[in-house]
């Protein structure tokens, strides 16, 4: 009787064992085919552009205070979210301030919460007015309460007025900031910069590029193919926030008044098209091919999230992960949904593609367009004269023209004086559907037509200049000269600043310096470059960049960032095989070029 029992015991053992092993199998199964699951969800289907509409359940997504995946950064954007929107008088001597706030509506509390407004401590209404009198900082704080109890706290980035910084004064053939050479400082820290502008202002130039000054991923954790934080992850934005790889907001002040006193602008590298790349995020489970990481960092702290190899229901939502950056706000339906990039000659697909899998904005949407919008009244109100567009031939130039709608009305109902900005429509094997063809996808006539249709006027539209990316060897680049004072010559591109690039070399004519790093080649170029007679180019740029000097192939600004001494755990340190060493941007013994 015994023997029997232990007997059967033994059996059912047996059989739970073969339940328990056939259920793994399946599970691993299951991973292994679902670690690209949520990718295929997220993909277009036909002509299919936006998210669906139930996916807007998918935000929200943070960890709340007190979780285990918390940190410093993520605020309270759990519950609350928000951000502040200045608005100008005509002329431009006051502005209003609203703050424009979302609670979590799945949150059961979110119905009952009261919020209160602090301006620099004091409490107000969700709009706040100032004047030119008004010479400090605004910090902007937002509390929710129930009942007594604070349940959440937003608090904002310190805001700038337009009035509060030197006027830069140049001669009047510089016509007001529309006419001279810009320097692009390509991967220069702010204090570097900050360094160099005396000399810069006693040197001629109309101004400096900076690159783009917002919150991007900046980790030291996960190396990418070997390299620590690579350059081009500063095109990788997850907030709208002016706290970049090159320094905080208050460099990032500190350096443009600087440059406004030895009277230099300054202009921001803008990135509007998308955010991160598909899984460069901080949901902490990710898996393609066999291969798992975790979440990433940024320069400033936030979070934000994006739907790329997902193979997990996310804790805090009970869904499959969504599209959000919480610290400017947006949310799934803010995105297309996602579409491979992959040809460059139809005007769909460049805008409602995915440019190398980064997450691309819904443009069409009236709340991106105004946030964009939001975003460059920012740019001008911490002292930026204008920007550069990043992958502006990516919006469809109806989208372009509705922002630049919207930007205007921020302002106050017309551009500022010197305003000026300078679109990246890289032209080349696609001239025709961009340029030649009216009727086409084009940032030639048709852009015009849009920005026309939207209320911008002549000179406003004459301050919005494409980069003229045929310049010099297929100039002119329909067959016959294009009105060449709203197009902006350049010496070099900055994506061709890595060993082997090819991708706008132009010979002789051209970005020589990337092939050859031959001295007289550049310097002549560079010459004919501003002595150039066919062309009335009013904006020409020149880059100011660095010699990948690492044989490994790093590409990372020598900032120190790109150093694999920087690595914070031991899995970075033995994954980091391309370090780029730290070297100082501005030095005192450098008078031109110096390579090797």
């Amino acid at each position: 009787m015994q023997i029997a029992q232990y007997y059967i015991y033994y059996m059912r053992w047996l059989v739970a064992l073969a339940v328990m092993l056939l259920v793994c199998s399946f599970r691993v199964e299951e991973l292994r085919d679902s670690c690209n699951n949520f990718d295929n969800e997220n993909a277009c289907k036909g002509n299919q552009t936006d998210n669906d509409d139930s996916w807007q359940g998918r935000n929200f997504q943070t960890p709340p205070r007190g979780d285990p995946l918390w940190r410093e950064g993520y605020q309270d954007y759990s519950k609350l979210v928000g951000h502040a929107r200045t608005i100008y008088s005509s002329d431009r001597r006051s502005a209003t301030v609203t703050v424009l706030t979302t609670l979590n509506p799945r949150d059961s509390d979110a119905g009952s919460v009261v919020l209160k407004y602090f301006y620099n401590d004091v409490e107000g209404q969700n709009k706040y007015n100032v004047d030119s009198n008004f010479k400090s900082l605004l910090k902007v704080v937002v509390k929710g309460y129930l009942g007594d109890q604070l349940w959440a706290t937003l608090t904002l980035d310190e805001l700038d007025f337009i009035w509060n910084h030197p006027t830069v004064n140049q001669p009047s053939s510089y016509k007001n900031g529309q006419k001279g050479a810009i320097i692009e400082m390509f991967g220069w820290p702010y204090d570097q910069i900050e360094k160099e502008c005396e000399m810069i202002g006693k040197a001629g130039y109309l101004g400096v590029k900076v690159f783009p000054p917002m919150e991007a991923i900046l980790d030291f954790e996960h190396p990418e193919n070997g390299e620590l934080n690579p350059w081009y992850w500063v095109y990788q934005p997850v907030s709208y926030r002016l706290h970049s790889r090159m320094g905080s907001a208050d460099d990032l002040r500190k350096m443009i008044n600087t440059c406004r006193k030895n009277n230099v602008r300054v202009y921001a590298d803008a990135v509007v098209n998308h955010i991160s790349g598909n899984g460069n995020d901080m949901f902490p489970n990710h898996c393609s091919g066999g291969n798992f990481w975790g979440a990433k960092n940024s320069s400033g702290g936030s979070p934000w999230y994006t739907q790329g190899f997902a193979y997990q229901n996310w804790t805090y939502t009970g869904q499959r992960p969504g599209m959000e950056a919480p610290a400017v706000p947006y949310g799934p339906l803010d995105f297309h949904c996602a579409r491979s990039l992959n040809s460059w000659t139809d005007g769909f697909i460049l805008n409602y593609g995915w440019l190398v899998n980064l997450a691309d904005l819904n443009t069409e949407r009236d709340n991106v367009r105004q946030r964009i919008a939001d975003y460059f009244t920012d740019l001008l109100s911490i002292g930026f004269s204008g920007f550069r567009m990043d992958a502006a031939k990516h919006i469809s130039p109806a989208n372009l023209a509705a922002i630049f709608a919207k930007f205007k009305s921020n302002l106050g109902g017309s551009f500022t004086d010197d305003f000026v900005t300078y679109l990246e429509v890289i032209i080349g094997g696609e001239k025709d559907l961009l340029m030649c063809q009216p009727n086409s996808y084009n940032y030639g006539s048709s852009f015009v037509q849009e920005m026309q249709k939207v209320g911008l006027t002549t000179d406003e539209i004459y301050r919005i200049k494409i980069w003229e990316s045929d310049y010099p060897k297929e100039f002119p680049l329909c067959g016959w000269p294009i009105p060449s004072e709203r197009y902006v010559a350049m010496l070099d591109c900055h994506d061709d600043q890595f060993p082997g690039s090819s991708s706008r070399d132009m010979g002789d004519s051209g970005s020589v310096l990337v092939k050859e790093r031959n001295l007289d080649k550049h310097r002549n170029f560079e010459i004919q470059l501003f002595s150039r007679t066919d062309g009335n180019w009013q904006i020409k740029l020149v880059l100011s960049s660095y010699t990948f000097i690492d044989s490994k192939g790093a590409y990372g600004f020598p900032d120190g960032k790109s150093d694999c001494e920087r690595c914070t755990t031991s899995a970075c340190r033995q994954s980091c095989s391309k370090s780029m060493p730290y070297s100082e941007a501005s030095r005192s013994d450098v008078c031109g070029y110096t390579c090797w």
